[in-house]
Parts: C-alpha cells; sequence; structure tokens
C-alpha cells in the first residue's frame, strides 16, 4: 500500500462523507478515519480511482436482467467477505441480507442499476457500520474529485488549534486530529496561551478525526504517563498474538504529513499505543466538548477521556464511528463500494464503533450548534474553579 493512499484511507474519509452528503446519499458515521485512495496509474484490479468513476458509461436508468442483478448482489458480498477487517464480523446478518436480495430478485426480470443499488445499500445500512457503502459514478466522482485535488505549491493550511481565555477558563479549541494541521508544536503555543487558566475546556465539536499520534499529543497530559491510548487490529493482525507496543507520538519533524505514523501502521498490523513514559499530569479540572459531528480520532479521544475518567465530557454524544474503509471495485464499471478494514478499541476494550461516547454531562443546545452550547460548557467549567 503506498503511503499517500494510507494518509488518505485514516484522515479523509469521515470529513469528506460529511462534506459530500447531499451527494452520498445518507452517509453512515465515518470517520475520518479512513479510506484508501488507489492512484489512477496503479494497476492492481480491485484498484479505485477518479478515472474509474469519470470513465463509466453506466446510466442510473439502464435496466439489467435479473441474473445480472444477482451477480452484482454477490459481487457486493463477496468483497465484504473478502475485506472486512474481521470475517466474523456480522457474518450472519451480512448472509441473511443476500438471501433476502436475491429471493427479491426473482420477482421481477428486470431492474434498473439505481433501484438495485438502492435496495442494496437500504440493507447495508440496516448493519449499522460506518464506512459501507456503495458509491455509483456520481457520487464516487464527487468524493474522489476531492481525493485527488492537489494544494496549491505555496498553500500553507490553517492550523486547527487555537486558544482563548474567558475569565479564568481557558478554551483549547481542536478542529482536527488531522496532520499537519495539528501539530505538537501548535498545540504547545495554544496551550502556553493559557498558562494562566484555572480550569481547561477542550472544545472538539465537528472534529471529524485525524491521526492517533496527535490525539497522544493532546490527551497525555490528562491521563498521564504510559497508559494505553488504542488498540488498533486490522484483519492481518487477528492473526498476531500481542500488539506492538509503541508510546508516545512522533516529532513533528519526521512525521509531515503522518508519514512516519503510516511507516509503523504498515509494518505492524497490530498496535496497542500508549503516552510516553515521561508525560506528566496537567493538575488543573479539564471539560471535554463533544457533539455529534465529533467522530473517527474525535471518537477515540472522547472515548479515552471517559475510560480513565480523568475529565469531564460535556454535550451530546459522538458520532460513533471508529472503523477504517477502503474503497474497491465492483462489477460495474464506475461502482465501487467502501469496506471497513481496520478497527480501534478503547484503552478498556470498549467499541465506540456505532454507540459514541455518552457525555458525563448532557447539554442539549449542543445538538444544534452555535453559541449556547459553548457558553452552558464555559458555565460548568467554572463552577469548577
Amino acid at each position: 500500500m503506498q503511503k499517500t493512499e494510507f494518509i488518505k484511507r485514516l484522515v479523509l474519509l469521515i470529513t469528506l462523507l460529511n462534506l459530500t452528503s447531499c451527494q452520498l446519499s445518507n452517509p453512515s458515521q465515518s470517520n475520518n478515519q479512513p479510506l484508501k485512495v488507489n492512484d489512477a496509474t496503479s494497476t492492481e484490479e480491485t484498484d479505485v480511482s477518479l478515472n474509474w468513476f469519470t470513465d463509466s458509461q453506466l446510466k442510473p436508468t439502464d435496466t439489467v436482467s435479473a441474473a445480472e442483478a444477482k451477480a452484482f448482489v454477490h459481487n457486493v458480498y463477496q468483497t465484504i467477505d473478502d475485506q472486512i477487517f474481521d470475517p466474523a464480523f456480522k457474518k450472519a446478518e451480512r448472509n441473511q441480507q443476500q438471501q433476502d436480495l436475491l429471493a427479491t430478485l426473482d420477482t421481477q426480470s428486470g431492474w434498473s442499476r439505481a433501484e438495485l443499488t438502492e435496495r442494496i445499500s437500504n440493507e447495508l445500512n440496516k448493519l449499522s457500520v460506518s464506512h459501507l457503502r456503495i458509491l455509483d459514478p456520481t457520487a464516487g466522482a464527487t468524493l474522489f474529485r476531492i481525493f485527488e485535488q492537489k494544494p496549491l505549491p505555496d498553500a500553507t493550511p490553517t492550523p486547527s488549534v487555537s486558544a482563548e481565555m474567558r475569565g479564568e477558563v481557558g478554551i483549547l479549541r481542536v478542529e482536527s486530529f488531522i496532520v499537519p494541521l495539528i501539530t505538537k508544536a501548535e498545540l504547545d503555543r495554544a496551550k502556553a496561551q493559557l498558562a494562566q487558566a484555572q480550569v481547561i475546556l477542550i472544545d472538539v465539536r465537528a472534529n471529524g478525526g485525524g491521526f492517533g499520534s496527535s490525539v497522544s499529543y493532546l490527551v497525555e497530559d490528562i491521563i498521564g504517563p504510559d497508559k494505553v491510548v488504542s488498540r488498533d487490529r486490522t484483519r492481518e493482525g487477528l492473526k498476531v498474538q500481542e500488539p506492538y507496543i509503541f508510546r508516545g507520538y512522533f516529532d513533528d519533524a519526521i512525521n509531515a504529513e503522518a508519514k512516519a505514523e503510516i511507516e509503523l501502521s504498515e509494518t505492524h498490523p497490530y498496535i496497542e499505543w500508549r503516552t510516553r513514559l515521561e508525560a506528566q499530569v496537567d493538575p488543573r479540572p479539564h471539560f471535554i466538548l463533544v457533539d455529534h459531528q465529533c467522530g473517527s480520532a474525535c471518537d477515540l479521544f472522547a472515548g479515552i477521556i471517559k475510560d480513565y475518567g480523568s475529565a469531564k465530557i460535556l454535550g451530546v454524544r459522538t458520532m460513533g464511528a471508529l472503523l477504517g474503509g477502503d474503497a474497491l471495485r465492483l462489477r460495474w464499471q464506475g461502482f465501487a463500494l467502501i469496506v471497513p478494514i481496520s478497527q480501534v478499541i478503547s484503552p478498556k476494550g470498549h467499541l465506540i464503533e456505532g454507540v459514541g461516547v455518552q457525555p458525563d454531562i448532557e447539554i442539549p443546545e449542543c445538538a444544534n450548534g452555535g453559541n449556547q452550547c459553548l457558553e452552558k460548557a464555559i458555565e460548568i467549567a467554572n463552577a469548577a474553579i
């Protein structure tokens, strides 16, 4: 797997599926953490690129025979069986879905491509698994134009970290865990602005996720040294009995575009991430503000805090999307399937996927966003002083 592919798989899926929700029709929770994007020059049969979608001559209104419709259903579910992070995960439900779909196809002689893919998608949605969906030529092209877009040569990403003081409450806003939108140096500069704060409020609302190492930047001084942050496991990792233990994070100088982290993940299919041995706890009370758009690595951040009980979580339940997805070709030109191929587990072994993280103190206003959500959180933080 090429590094650029793995970067995009880990970072962009949640954010971009949310951004293109109107084109992708009812996207599931994601994340971002994760979608593999293959280069157009690759020769592998399963590779997906923008050209795979734009070169398609197939129309949604095209009618296919019942036999061809059945072949497409087999193709979809066989791809899931072959690629999903755990072959046993919801296996019985998947098999039943496939049988039900095949029986339905016998009720008429022909099906439009749009009608068939909608029926399959409706069944897949019932599994309540993030990063499991069909992309048609239109939806796929929309998404992959974003993936394959090249930044301007002199473009500098806007940092995703900022800080402000509200009385004695220090607010640390973290909009993304994507490297290099967040770096250790940028986070340290923002924290330094809050040196006089009596209590810290970390606002991660609408944070669509990113990389695990950038979660470690933020969480180590809340939970302390040598604490498990997460366990990441792919299908290959199911064969590995003990995880590879990695403590800390990579320095910014060697982790541009998260390359060092990517190389580690390519080498070890089962990793236990821990905080550094030399990490020091910030003794000030901490509060974490989340919402329903906190997903992927943001889900993980909230889950770590919840597991250790080291800070109070405020807001509404997080997205619950912690599986990593991979886009693979289907038998029809221009159609692809996103399949979850990796699983991330919280420190205490909790599955966040499909569940999310429930706040310790619910703030209903956070369900709709806006200033009232933040103001309520500040009130709660002030009460701890």
